[in-house]
């Protein structure tokens, strides 16, 4: 359950608990008045009666609410606990008859030690002080479920950054590995290697550790990552890029796209003698995302646990972030590796999409 802390009500606020004790009582006593009141011929006698009986009723309520309680809580001994109830509850029908013969306007034969006034003034103090308890219990579990769900958010946000955190070092890692093997064998590509690995570098840095970022910039990421393995595998690779026109301000969470292209390369292309392939198609079908990247694979099987950190780590992520909006099916065959990734996505402002512009070029 979560419960969005911007919208959290004003009065429910610990600093407003005299207030809400306050607006409680009050809405009690204009309950007594207007359910009670109306059948009286003197209805300004029961006006000031009901009033007069509040006293002993707050007694009761917060007597019960806030020493009886605790301690049974605390003690576990129920005993005791009903004894302080009976002593509170009689208490309570003495004090109001007592207020009630006192001031009241009503005349009574009742005496101040009548039995049968003291249980009626004790009866109206126990539902009242269970409508209290009632009302503090509620408050109560919706504090405590607030404050698991924070726990909970906090929890998931301190695992999606370690996520990120984890995720960076290992694409860097490859692709640096990546670039050194480009380099030793072919040194006239080495200042565009440079140059596209800056593009990955300023991506990773810069925009990774956003909650969603537009689409474009992915895939200006994707862009520079696949011109870079182009420049290692020359004629051999065949890179074919189908994206849809105008999804380009689509918001979407950093890093979930990149990493399943970054493993059609590692288990794919390096996996392949001749005639490598990678298969990439973006394209929005209704509400959701459509991504499907495929590529071939060499003679020798790739087990599934080479397919490394990269995939389980964008599993979780994905898990995390879009939970049931999206699904995510891998189909892996003797000849070729595909994924199907279904992404729940919303537009972004136009705003927020113009703050990019000029940034993104795909060179």
């Amino acid at each position: 359950m979560r419960f969005p802390g911007n919208n959290d009500l004003s009065i429910l606020l610990p600093r407003n608990r005299v207030l809400r004790h306050v607006i409680f009582w009050i809405l009690v006593y204009l309950l007594d008045v207007v359910v009670f009141g109306l059948g009286y011929e003197n209805f300004e006698a029961f006006f000031k009666m009901a009033l007069l009986e509040m006293p002993s009723q707050l007694f009761f309520a917060y007597f019960m609410m806030y020493w009886v309680m605790p301690r049974y809580m605390r003690d576990k001994n129920a005993l005791k606990a009903i004894g302080l109830s009976v002593i509170a509850f009689i208490l309570s029908g003495i004090l109001g008859n007592f207020l009630f013969i006192a001031f009241s306007a009503y005349s009574t034969n009742a005496g101040l030690w009548d039995y049968r006034a003291i249980m009626l003034r004790a009866m109206y103090c126990f539902l009242k002080a269970c409508l209290f308890i009632l009302v503090k219990l509620g408050l109560l579990w919706y504090d405590n479920e607030k404050r698991v769900a924070a726990m909970e958010n906090s929890k998931l946000e301190s695992e999606l950054k370690m996520l990120k955190d984890q995720v960076n070092p290992h694409f860097m890692f490859n692709t640096l590995n990546n670039l050194y093997g480009l380099v030793t064998k072919n040194p006239a590509h080495a200042q565009e290697s440079i140059l596209r690995l800056s593009g990955i570098l300023q991506f990773m840095l810069h925009e990774s550790n956003r909650a969603t970022i537009p689409l474009q910039l992915e895939l200006k990421c994707i862009h520079d990552y696949i011109a870079l393995e182009k420049l290692r595998y020359t004629e051999r690779l065949s890179v074919s890029i189908n994206v849809q026109e105008g999804i380009e301000e689509l918001a979407i969470t950093p890093l979930v796209i990149f990493p399943f292209v970054e493993n059609s390369f590692k288990h794919g292309a390096s996996e392949t003698i001749k005639d490598a392939w990678v298969n990439i198609d973006l394209s929005v079908y209704k509400s959701d995302l459509v991504f499907k990247i495929a590529n071939g694979k060499g003679p020798r099987p790739v087990s599934t646990s080479a397919h490394g950190i990269g995939l389980t780590n964008v599993k979780r992520r994905l898990e995390l972030v879009y939970g049931p909006d999206h699904s995510l099916e891998i189909v892996d065959d003797a000849e070729s590796f595909l994924v199907i990734l279904k992404i729940a996505l919303v537009r972004m402002e136009r705003k927020q999409s113009e703050q990019y512009e000029g940034k993104v070029s795909y060179r």
